[in-house]
């Protein structure tokens, strides 16, 4: 009987062990697996020029802030001085229906419209000029090998 009993101890010792060494494999598993993930992750931040993607864009933001002050505080008034009439860009509109009084009861207003026309041109040209002048153009070409 104390056989049996030291048997029955000894399997149990066993299954635990086997449990426990169960465990401790897949938590390696599973730490090795999110290394990869995380190793990963960084490849694509590296490869794909993500960093690069934000801080064009946080300049681009920055720099359509300050084309859109210059379209809106001094090229719409030029624009709309030269234009017959000599009103500015932020009253231009089309008439559509009169009323009986004469009033214009029903208008498209296109100064919003060209206002953000020229401002996007703006941008735009403002874009194409800094990478051409920094030559920022041609970080962009995979080198032939």
């Amino acid at each position: 009987m104390t056989k049996d009993k030291q048997d029955k101890q000894t399997s149990s010792d066993i299954a635990r062990d086997l449990v426990e060494k169960t465990k401790k494999e897949l938590k390696a598993q599973e730490e090795k697996r999110l290394k990869k993930q995380a190793r990963g992750f960084m490849d694509f931040i590296r490869e794909q020029g993500v960093v690069g993607l934000a801080v064009g864009l946080a300049i681009g933001t920055a720099s359509t802030v300050f084309v859109k002050s210059i379209v809106d505080g001094i090229i719409t008034p030029i624009i709309g001085w030269v234009l017959p009439g000599g009103t500015d860009l932020g009253s231009m509109y089309f008439c559509l229906d009169t009323g009986a009084d004469g009033l214009c009861i029903n208008r498209l207003n296109y100064d919003a419209v060209l206002s953000s026309f020229i401002s996007f041109i703006a941008v735009a040209a403002v874009i194409y000029f800094v990478i051409k002048g920094l030559n920022l153009d041609k970080l962009d070409k995979k080198k032939d090998s």
